[in-house]
Order: C-alpha cells, then sequence, then structure tokens
C-alpha cells in the first residue's frame, strides 16, 4: 500500500466587513479548534448570547457593538482563572485586537461585520 498523506484541515473563526467598499478588514478571531476547547466551554458557562453566535456566524452592527465588547471582556476575565497561560494570552491577544479593530471600523454606521 503506497504511502498516504494525511490532509489537515484547520477552520477558524474570523471577522470579516460585509459588502465592503473601500474597506479591508479581516480580523482573526480563534482557530477552531481553539474556539472549540477554550471558548466554547466559557460561552457555555456564562451564556454569552452574542459570541455563542460565532459558530455558525453573526452579523454585526454598531449597535452591537457594546454588548460584544461586554462579553468579550466577560470572557477575558473567565479565560485568566480558568485557562493556562499561553492559552489565555493567545485568547487575551486576539480578543484585544478584535475589539480594537471592531472600534475602528463601526465609526462607519453602514457597516456590518461577519463574524464566524
Amino acid at each position: 500500500m503506497p504511502n498516504q498523506q494525511k490532509k489537515v484541515i484547520v477552520l477558524s473563526v474570523a471577522s470579516i466587513i460585509i459588502e465592503p467598499k473601500d474597506i479591508q478588514f479581516y480580523v482573526p478571531v480563534s482557530t477552531e479548534a481553539f474556539f472549540q476547547s477554550c471558548w466554547v466551554p466559557a460561552i457555555k458557562e456564562l451564556n454569552l448570547q452574542l459570541i455563542s453566535l460565532f459558530n455558525p456566524g453573526l452579523d454585526l452592527t454598531k449597535k452591537d457593538l457594546s454588548h460584544l465588547i461586554e462579553e468579550l471582556e466577560i470572557l477575558k476575565k473567565w479565560a485568566e482563572t480558568n485557562l493556562d497561560k499561553d492559552e489565555y494570552n493567545y485568547m487575551k491577544r486576539r480578543i484585544d485586537f478584535l475589539i480594537v479593530k471592531l472600534i475602528e471600523v463601526f465609526t462607519n454606521d453602514e457597516v456590518v461585520v461577519f463574524i464566524g
């Protein structure tokens, strides 16, 4: 039997603008494996409504931003005490970057961001 190569598929959760009109926006949030092992337990334990929709995905507008930021901050606090140091630091960096980029992009009221 010939040596067969295994295909590895790494999916990810990312943030993009729906119908971008002169705005470049792509923010990686998490690999699928990390999302399932580290985000999902927190989402379930904390009952995070918006973040629970990251998988399969959701559309966000500027009016959703403050609620999403609140949930992301709650998630970071949970991660600080429930994840190991490397996992926490990875998650914190991704969340902080996502928040900064969402604040920047939502200066435009017409933007719709998909996260999923």
